[in-house]
């Protein structure tokens, strides 16, 4: 069999699209400039964690390419039917110059590409009864070890005054064993999930030890609520813990932590929920792109503050969704961090330990001076990257005053609240 001439196979790969390949068998929605879909290289993908970057984006970008960051299937569409369709390098080259009407040679193609497969209508998705979420609420805290340790947390005056608000505001509930309930509710206010979690009297989770269960679960799936919700006969979406906070503060920027746990701590720590609500993902694997282009598409600003060792994890989470809105923030980290604080802290830690330590004074780092010509005059103005007031400039008025006077006077980040 002769070799396909290389010009040829040129030609074809020049005209071949990774999102027309790809979308002849997986659907295909959008998601920043990058395109998500179920990945059809491994079984039980819910998640959207298979990426096709388009022809569009540059090569130096990664264009024209598609990858699974669970399985980690990667490569272009030749790469893509060599894997899915089981076809030798000049079959693929074949099977891309019959679609896109390019000759190739004169061999009969011995695999005819199948029409787009039918797409099974996605299942129901999964609500939750709006009863369930007052009932868990109203059940006694005493009896949660984890709402008993947040409230004996070194809060200060005005930080103790609101806890209790702080708790209600995010649902937080208690389950009947004990166990507290963190409920997941969608920006349209529809109860979706429930996260149930024991924690121990110091506020680190319960490891469940041999033989034990239920340490950790979902209500969907407890003896009781299983056979109202039939989560397998429903898709089960998670959106952020807190998103139904999104509608109640339409204009506050979004900061996203990884644990329920840590946004329950920031969120009373500074308050503020007009201008900076803080919301969770459950986990540092478990920062979905479906829920984030929520935030996106709202013209939310969003501050990324994964713990102190998955910064890297979630750099390319915000890579992929390629708006300059959303970035990832370690400023906390670099100013406040301990070696004593550990190298997987989370900023809920140093929070705490800040509480206990006022005396605490965090590191300066090196400012960035920009320079701006106000009538003939060229004048520094340090550039405002926080994604929240210190609560020191809330608590003084006249700090703040002096703030608005140079926006205006400078036209400096007027936006900002």
């Amino acid at each position: 069999m002769p070799k396909i001439p290389d010009e040829v196979v040129r030609r074809v790969l020049d005209r071949a699209k990774i999102e027309d390949v790809v979308g002849d068998f997986v659907t295909l929605r959008k998601a920043g400039v990058n395109m998500t879909g179920l990945c059809p290289f491994h079984a039980d993908e819910h998640d959207g964690n298979f990426i096709v970057r388009p022809s569009s984006i540059s090569e130096k970008n990664h264009g024209n390419t598609y990858r699974c960051f669970v399985c980690d299937k990667k490569g272009g569409p030749v790469q893509f039917l060599m894997e899915h369709e089981r076809l030798s390098f000049p079959d693929a080259i074949r099977w891309l110059g019959k679609k896109y009407n390019e000759p190739v040679d004169d061999i009969p193609l011995n695999y005819t590409p199948p029409p787009p497969r039918p797409v099974p209508p996605p299942l129901p998705a999964l609500v939750m009864q709006r009863l369930w979420v007052k009932e868990l609420m109203e059940q006694d805290y005493n009896r949660n070890i984890f709402t008993y340790w947040y409230g004996k947390l070194p809060w200060n005056t005005a930080q103790r005054q609101r806890m209790k608000q702080t708790l209600w505001m995010y649902c937080v509930g208690c389950y009947k064993d004990g166990r507290v309930v963190f409920w997941y509710i969608d920006h349209d206010g529809v109860p979706r999930a429930a996260k149930l979690m024991r924690y121990e009297p110091d506020g680190h989770r319960h490891k469940e030890q041999k033989g034990e269960r239920n340490s950790t679960g979902w209500l969907y799936n407890q003896e009781g609520y299983r056979d109202v919700c039939r989560p397998d006969e429903h898709t089960i979406i998670k959106p952020l813990f807190g998103a139904h906070l999104l509608k109640r503060y339409p204009k506050a920027d979004v900061n996203v932590v990884e644990s329920e746990k840590t946004a329950l701590i920031m969120a009373n720590y500074y308050g503020c929920p007009e201008n900076h609500l803080w919301l969770a993902c459950g986990g540092l694997k478990f920062l979905n792109l479906d829920a984030m282009q929520v935030l996106v598409d709202q013209g939310r600003r969003v501050w990324l503050w994964p713990d102190k060792d998955g910064v890297d994890d979630w750099q390319k989470v915000a890579d992929k969704l390629g708006s300059e809105e959303v970035q990832v923030y370690t400023k906390f980290f670099d100013t406040c961090w301990t070696d004593d604080d550990g190298p997987k802290a989370d900023c809920a830690d140093i929070a705490i330990r800040m509480m206990r330590n006022p005396d605490f004074q965090p590191r300066k780092m090196e400012e960035k001076h920009e320079e701006v010509m106000v009538g003939n005059i060229v004048t520094h103005v340090v550039p405002d990257g926080e994604p929240f007031l210190d609560p020191i400039e809330r608590d003084d008025p006249r700090v703040h005053q002096w703030r608005e006077i140079l926006r205006q006077r400078y036209n400096f980040n007027k936006d900002k609240t």
